[in-house]
């Protein structure tokens, strides 16, 4: 056989199999794979080949082979990341590569509203399918996340910052946890870096924001209530706070949903009624919004209010402007 055929010969066979393992490569990698929806999640740590038998076994890439040449090829830097993965019918075998190296796991939103308690917390996250509520009652014990920024706080109720939040689907409670912690911390510094100097101590501060929290939503009084509180503090007062009542109901466990005159009385340190000062620490999850406000009270002479009939409330200065209105509020309900 002339030089020259034995040339063309060898040629035509490497096109051949340039030909043959083109088509291998697409088949294995491009074209658009038999199954129907799937479902599949990569623990944390788990090997590349394993997670490659894994797409293998459920259908998501014919050949393990042709998913570690593309990996080596095409990886560039990039690891597969951990996490809950949703594939439609037909999805190419590259485009799931694609997605597992850039970490496109499925997400969940949840949204903490401000004024929650340690409990509406957990319910909250718990409906969303993170932890259960067993696991975030623990997690609310976990002082250490906190102790560094608020060293006398006995539990996370304050903490767990209030915002909606975007989290991988599978992420464990603690995880979770700590991204609301930090992003209280985030604010809390946010807010207190420009602020002038403290009336008092940091875990005072946030107490004092969670009663502005719980007594208005409206913008413009956050700042006028927590003056009011302040006022009373200096001058020995009693807060006679109505949300630091129920909340001590609801940790006894005797909340009805009404609260009545009788339970001003309820012996329990809660109870601004009864117990002079601020209570022992936050009674749920102040927003940003209640925090500046607690950071920088408004001064004025007011140390009273009460809900006025078109909403809002009405501030007062002396106990007898107080009394008359409370009864124009009185009389508005009736």
């Amino acid at each position: 056989m002339k030089p020259r055929t034995v040339i063309a010969l060898v040629a035509l066979l490497a096109l051949a199999a340039a030909a043959v393992a083109a088509g291998w490569i697409w088949a294995s990698l491009y074209r658009p794979g038999d199954s129907g929806s799937v479902e599949i999640e990569v623990p944390a740590g788990l090997p590349g080949h394993e997670v490659l038998a894994l797409l293998h076994r459920e259908g998501l890439l014919p050949s393990p082979v042709a998913g570690r040449l593309y990996l080596r090829v095409a990886a560039r830097d990039r690891a597969i990341r951990f996490g809950r993965y949703r594939f439609g019918p037909g999805s190419r075998p590259v485009d799931v590569l694609e997605r597992l190296l850039d970490g496109r796991v499925e997400m969940i939103s949840v949204t903490i509203v401000e004024g929650s308690d340690l409990a509406a917390v957990a319910e909250q996250m718990t409906a969303a399918g993170i932890g259960d509520e067993t696991a975030w009652t623990a997690m609310g014990e976990r002082v250490d996340l906190i102790a560094d920024l608020m060293p006398t706080a006995s539990s996370l109720e304050g903490f767990f910052f209030p915002d909606t939040y975007h989290f991988a689907e599978g992420i464990g409670t603690e995880a979770a946890a700590r991204h609301l912690v930090d992003r209280f911390r985030t604010v809390w510094g946010e807010e207190t870096e420009a602020a002038p100097e403290s009336w008092g101590a940091p875990f005072e501060v946030v107490t004092l924001a969670s009663l502005v929290e719980a007594e208005t939503g409206v913008s413009g009084e956050r700042g006028r209530v927590a003056g009011v509180y302040l006022n009373r503090l200096r001058r020995g007062m009693l807060l006679q706070c109505d949300p630091t009542v129920i909340y001590s109901l609801k940790q006894r466990g005797e909340w009805t949903g009404r609260l009545l005159r009788i339970h001003w009385g309820v012996d329990d340190p809660y109870n601004t009624y009864r117990y002079p000062g601020l209570p022992p620490g936050p009674i749920n999850s102040p927003g940003r919004a209640a925090l500046r406000a607690a950071i920088s009270p408004d001064e004025h002479g007011y140390l009273y209010f009460v809900a006025a009939p078109g909403g809002g409330h009405t501030f007062s200065r002396t106990l007898a402007e107080h009394n008359r209105a409370v009864a124009v509020w009185q009389r508005s309900r009736r």
